[in-house]
């Protein structure tokens, strides 16, 4: 029955109704359409935003047209009048004055504008029209001056009571301007020429000056002779330098040798020291002795690397530099090395004692007494040369220091003639370049390089400038419409009901089960109110049956056995809907129990027209069998549980176990079990009770619950473990303007169930 219900229903979902269809867990929420641009839903939508404080607009309106109608039966009648005045420009100047001319365009003419503004020449345009002051305050209103656009014409607004006066002082600025321009070239033309000549007379003095101080540097310190001494400073300075440079070099290649020297054995020192390098072994030589040795020139110029000691090889290598070669010292080891010879063929032939063996020891002992001597004549000449060396590095130094402030003090001298030199010529430029400008400005004085004349002059006009009632009329509708639609659409904007079946799924997250058309029920028969006794055609049953069949195809049809009905806040119309949410699936084929679970003031049993007597909270409090408080409603396949009595506690009594118990029995007694809760934001058995059934179906009032409070009472009770089926939008009012599709909709089956005589009450 269950299968051919939901075949039956299946065309018949509202357009919110979620779309899966499984036994998931959670239902999942619809996902945001993202929307392409702008449509004529949109459209439509905004209209109907706007009818519905359709008032608040016509209020605005009407007193923007108020307020302006009174202003302008205040307003006194204004007159305007303007003259033109033509900036030409005149007789070619002299090239540099015509530079300097007409290098100003918009700040020029922006100057001018300044100057016509100005409160000294209103004062002088005043006093041009010979009237009273008091007069000229009473009608005057405002002068104004602007360029006309892409032109050098200056345009005069003059701003009055009296049209007369407003043309007549509108020429009198004019004309006053003609004036100011002729008086401003002839003061500036005198100006000009004695502040250039105060210049000249004043520049020419220190050009004497600086002449002469140039002069008196030249004769006392010979400029030419400076100059020769400056290249003869530094050709010497740069000689010595060199020289310098080569005796330090020589001197740290002998320093060189010293650490190496105490390592080597006597023949090595020797050696090293008889090494063929004359210009280092023996400064003290004569110049032309040593460049025959060395390989110098005649002139004194050293004839190669050689005089550095470089690309030299062999066991020289050990040190870089020497002294000259002795004979005497080859002599000796030539005589030594034949006398060991000898003495290794005696001992061959001989003992030891052998007066020829002996002999030749002696000989050697003497051979080697004498290289000793050498060796110490060697290394004493060693140092010797590098004391000398060092000696004339110094000496070459000082040379090269004194030459070195010679050669300082001649460029000081020269750089300081060069700066007077430089004065001299700034001087002698800057007096020729006025004297060339107060040439020009001589012939300038009778050019004008800018003509000035009245364009146009003004003439008294016939109709005021303001107020202009049809432009001012015009424009204060348009700022009433405009003030009325920024109210309209920012009180739409801090609406923050839950309007909309999309603000359910997209604002709050949860999923849409279907839309309750509001009605105005009769307070005195609440039987009325049951889906029951409504007309079966009608779009309010409808509506009932879109949300039983959006329920049970939204997953609760086989897990959802026990569902809480709560809402937000009070009256959202929780109770009705649990009730006609109970009826129509009972009239499905479901055995259906419905639970007054507010334990603080349901009314549940009121509908049914029975007494709350023993009810839910005996069960809660082990008083009593669920099947002893069970009743009766007389509508096939329903029963219900009153409340009972009312207890202090009954947040505690949700808390205990008879609870699961009653639950427990419910299950495999009936199909369904719905609990009509207390709102969730107002008593803690709401959360409490969601969280030990199936699932929680809210209700919340569209157009008046807060979208906040909506999803903090969602966020609570998932935070409680609780599971939300989705949502029903209650006591939508098609007739509101902004509902206009949802009525279209419902509309189809001619729903029509209202009261004349009775208020709303849900």
């Amino acid at each position: 029955m269950l299968d051919q219900f939901k075949n039956m229903h299946k065309m018949m979902d509202p357009p919110g109704s979620p779309e899966s269809r499984g036994t998931a867990r959670a239902p999942a929420v619809p996902p945001r359409v993202q929307k392409s641009g702008f449509n004529i839903v949109d459209l439509k939508q905004y209209f109907h935003i706007v009818v519905k404080r359709i008032w608040l607009v016509a209020l605005c309106f009407v007193t923007a047209l108020a307020v302006m109608v009174v202003m302008l039966v205040r307003e006194v009648p204004v007159y305007r009048a303007s003259s033109q005045v033509l900036l030409t420009r005149g007789l070619d100047l002299p090239v540099r004055e015509r530079e300097v001319a007409y290098e100003r365009g918009a700040d020029f003419l922006q100057t001018q504008l300044r100057i016509l503004n100005s409160r000294e020449f209103l004062r002088r345009a005043r006093e041009r029209t010979g009237r009273p002051s008091r007069e000229i305050n009473e009608v005057l209103i405002g002068v104004n001056s602007h360029v006309v656009w892409r032109t050098s014409i200056i345009q005069i607004n003059v701003t009055s009571l009296d049209p007369h006066f407003a043309a007549e002082f509108a020429n009198a600025v004019a004309e006053e301007y003609l004036d100011f321009k002729a008086e401003e070239r002839m003061d500036i033309s005198q100006a000009t020429v004695i502040n250039l000549t105060h210049q000249a007379n004043r520049i020419r003095d220190e050009l004497t000056r600086a002449e002469n101080r140039l002069m008196t540097f030249e004769r006392e310190n010979r400029i030419i002779a400076i100059r020769e001494r400056g290249n003869i400073a530094a050709h010497n300075l740069a000689n010595l330098s060199s020289q310098a440079a080569r005796l330090r070099t020589q001197r740290l290649l002998l320093e060189a040798q010293q650490p190496l020297l105490t390592e080597a054995s006597d023949e090595v020192i020797l050696a090293a020291l008889s090494s063929p390098y004359p210009m280092i072994a023996n400064p003290g030589m004569t110049r032309p002795a040593m460049a025959g040795l060395s390989g110098e020139s005649a002139e004194g110029r050293p004839a190669g690397e050689e005089e550095y000691g470089m690309g030299q090889t062999g066991p020289e290598t050990l040190i870089d530099m020497g002294i000259i070669e002795r004979p005497d010292w080859v002599s000796l080891r030539r005589q030594k090395s034949r006398l060991e010879a000898d003495l290794e063929d005696l001992r061959t032939r001989f003992r030891e004692a052998h007066p020829s063996i002996q002999d030749t020891l002696r000989k050697i002992r003497e051979i080697d007494r004498n290289l000793d001597v050498e060796l110490q004549f060697a290394l004493r000449q060693y140092y010797s040369d590098l004391e000398a060396l060092d000696i004339r590095y110094k000496a070459a130094r000082r040379a090269e220091l004194a030459w070195e402030e010679e050669a300082i003090e001649v460029a000081r001298r020269a750089h300081e003639y060069q700066s007077l030199q430089r004065s001299v010529d700034r001087l002698r430029t800057m007096y020729d370049l006025i004297y060339r400008r107060l040439k020009d400005i001589d012939i300038a004085i009778g050019v004008e390089p800018e003509t000035v004349q009245i364009l146009q002059r003004a003439t008294a006009p016939s109709s005021p400038s303001a107020p202009r009632k049809v432009t001012s009329v015009f424009m204060a509708a348009l700022i009433g419409l405009g003030i009325g639609l920024g109210l309209v659409f920012g009180l739409e904007y801090i609406d923050d009901s839950v309007r909309y079946p999309e603000e359910v799924t997209e604002g709050i997250g949860i999923p849409f089960f279907g839309l309750i058309p509001s009605a105005n029920w009769n307070p005195e028969d609440l039987r009325s109110h049951l889906l029951s006794n409504l007309e079966p055609k009608s779009g309010l049953a409808e509506a009932y049956r879109n949300v039983r069949s959006a329920f049970l195809f939204s997953g609760g049809a086989d897990e959802g056995r026990s569902v809480v009905i709560t809402s937000a806040v009070p009256k959202e119309g929780k109770t009705t809907t649990c009730l006609n949410l109970g009826v129509s699936l009972a009239q499905a084929g479901s055995r259906i129990l419905v639970v007054d679970a507010d334990l603080r003031r349901g009314e549940l049993h009121k509908f049914f027209g029975v007494e709350a007597g023993r009810g839910f909270s005996d069960i809660l409090a082990g008083q009593a069998k669920p099947e002893s408080v069970i009743q009766r409603t007389g509508i096939p396949n329903l029963d219900m549980v009153a409340t009972g009595p009312f207890p202090p506690n009954p947040a505690e009594l949700m808390l205990k176990p008879e609870l699961h118990s009653f639950i427990d029995y419910a299950r495999k007694t009936y199909d369904r079990i719905l609990f009509d809760c207390p709102p969730v934001m107002v008593v803690s058995e709401a959360t409490i009770l969601a969280s030990q059934v199936d699932g929680v179906i809210m209700v919340i009032w569209a157009g008046q619950t807060s979208k906040k409070l909506a999803q903090l009472s969602a966020q609570v009770l998932h935070e409680r473990g609780a599971r939300i089926y989705g949502c029903v939008l209650n006591n939508l009012e098609f007739g509101r303007v902004g509902y206009y599709y949802y009525s279209t909709y419902y509309g189809y089956y001619d729903y029509d169930y209202r009261y004349e005589k009775q208020s709303a009450n849900t």
